[in-house]
């Protein structure tokens, strides 16, 4: 990718976000979908008009980074929105120090083969992990122009800590219809407090959306998640839209500005980009730059 440096104490500009991003992460970070075949769909992907990308170091200890990087080269820098994590190391490991933090992000800047992410999201941290060190570190690597945007991912009341805290401009949680009222509440919440909202497990909170019978690499990735989720009991019951409705459903949320989506094959792909309106390859108002965050 082609990535100017950005001046001195200016955070790059966020690139374009499309409603629907591609999430690089699980089958795509593993042997059961080859590097080529992750490549091709993100060339599709891009193709189709999506722009934000996701994923993070602990997805098969960073290869989900490294295959993004590899089929973003040769394109425009500012013509994606590169999401990626830090807090959970390529081990699995959860440290949300300062130090540990700035050690993920430039990790993942070398897989991305990139000077800079537009979004660095803080994976499931507790409330303590927040911390002022630890925020002032992200604040710096912001100025320096390695982060455009600043960012949490979760699923439960951590996110409330985190939109109190005022310092984030992006909150990553699931959107689907059987979320309870506390979540529903939350989401509401973070769009008043000026955040931008990303959704994710929209499509695997479809009814109906189960493990299939397995005729793949991805299908029997699937079918170990879903194996591993019922023994150790983490697996919701939900009650929700099919998936062909789940996603419509999520993007039509108030203050809802993308979903990301995790697929293997062309078909749902396509009918993905086609339910958020991508044909005509328009990607929404991009997520705003702040100078600072918390300066709101």
């Amino acid at each position: 990718m082609s990535d100017a440096p950005s001046p001195s104490n200016a955070p790059p500009a966020p690139g374009p976000v499309s409603r629907l991003g591609f999430g690089v992460t699980g089958p795509h970070a593993s042997p059961a979908v080859s590097r080529r075949e992750t490549e091709r769909l993100i060339d599709e992907a891009l193709d189709l008009g999506i722009t934000l990308f996701d994923t993070g170091p602990a997805y098969g200890r960073g290869e989900g980074e490294r295959r993004l990087g590899q089929a973003l080269r040769g394109r425009p820098r500012d013509s994606v929105y590169i999401a990626t994590k830090a807090g959970i190391d390529i081990d699995r490991h959860r440290d949300f120090s300062a130090g540990a933090v700035e050690m993920s992000l430039r990790g993942s800047l070398e897989r991305l083969q990139t000077g800079h992410v537009d979004l660095l999201l803080l994976h499931g941290p507790s409330a303590a992990d927040m911390s002022d060190r630890l925020i002032r570190r992200l604040q710096a690597l912001r100025e320096r122009g390695m982060i455009s945007q600043l960012g949490v991912c979760g699923r439960g009341p951590e996110l409330d800590a985190a939109i109190d805290l005022g310092v984030f401009d992006v909150m990553m949680a699931p959107v689907h219809a059987g979320l309870d009222a506390a979540a529903l509440a939350r989401l509401a919440r973070a769009g008043e407090a000026g955040l931008q909202v990303i959704g994710i497990e929209t499509i695997s909170g479809a009814a109906g959306s189960g493990p299939r019978l397995p005729i793949s690499g991805a299908d029997l990735w699937y079918l170990a998640r879903a194996a591993k989720q019922a023994l150790t009991g983490t697996k919701t019951v939900r009650t929700a839209p099919p998936p062909e409705g789940a996603l419509k459903w999520a993007l039509a949320q108030t203050g809802v500005n993308a979903v990301v989506c995790l697929t293997t094959k062309s078909a749902n792909l396509t009918a993905n980009a086609r339910q958020a309106g991508l044909e005509a390859r328009a990607a929404s108002p991009q997520l705003p730059d702040s100078d600072l965050p918390g300066a709101r």
